[in-house]
């Protein structure tokens, strides 16, 4: 019975786990392990849930026969169920919607930082990526014109 409360708080820590490892900021990703952890942030929060749920009526059923430590197994995958249910990928990476802008004489920019680079007429504005990195989007304003930058 242990072992069946362990697999289902493991599951439930996967769903929450996989996709934030593998879909975070200046991290290479395959194409099949990103495609995966699409998949299991889709289904992870509905499949945690059920892990939870499942985890507590087996506590229930065999109290009597269980080791009473074993309830922190459930309460575990509980906890995991519901950061499930958290958007973690919204707090990080949340658009950056007040930019301040300096002339590039006081940027702090190393000349080898890649920036990723917008021009309407004669303004131009420069996005360091490892700014964009972590935000992946940004909201401006270039010479009176919305703009929406994104990484």
């Amino acid at each position: 019975m242990i072992r069946w409360l362990a697999l289902m708080t493991a599951v439930a820590f996967g769903c929450v786990a996989y996709p934030m490892y593998v879909i975070r900021p200046f991290r290479a990703q395959g194409a099949t392990e990103l495609a995966i952890a699409l998949v299991v942030r889709a289904w992870g929060p509905m499949l945690a849930i059920a892990c939870a749920v499942a985890s507590v009526a087996l506590l229930v059923r065999f109290w009597s026969r269980i080791h009473k430590a074993a309830v922190v197994l459930p309460l575990l995958t509980a906890a995991f169920a519901a950061a499930g249910q958290i958007n973690i990928f919204e707090r990080m990476f949340r658009p950056i919607d007040s930019l301040g802008n300096l002339p590039a004489s006081q940027a702090q920019v190393d000349a080898d930082d890649m920036v990723l680079a917008v021009t309407f007429g004669p303004t131009s504005r420069a996005y360091p990526i490892r700014m964009m990195g972590y935000h992946h989007i940004a909201n401006d304003w270039v010479a009176g014109s919305p703009v929406v930058v994104t990484y």
